[in-house]
């Protein structure tokens, strides 16, 4: 059960993920008018979005254990 809510959490966080990276890379200077390889930024591309759903299934591992007493 513990894996499929990770799972779930983080395809929900990937839509989050992926408006916070193309905001990231347009303040960090990032062209929209080029489509050119070159101008591409990989952290705000790909390393936001790919944290956002590794800390979001993390969570859900998490989030699912009961504690005994």
């Amino acid at each position: 059960m513990s894996l499929l809510r990770g799972l779930t959490l983080s395809l929900i966080a990937l839509l989050p993920g992926v408006i916070v990276g193309a905001l990231a890379y347009l303040v960090i200077g990032g062209s929209t008018d080029t489509t050119e390889w070159e101008s591409w930024m990989y952290l705000p591309c790909y390393g936001i979005p790919l944290f956002c759903m590794f800390a979001a299934f993390l969570f859900g591992m998490r989030s699912s254990k009961v504690e005994e007493q």
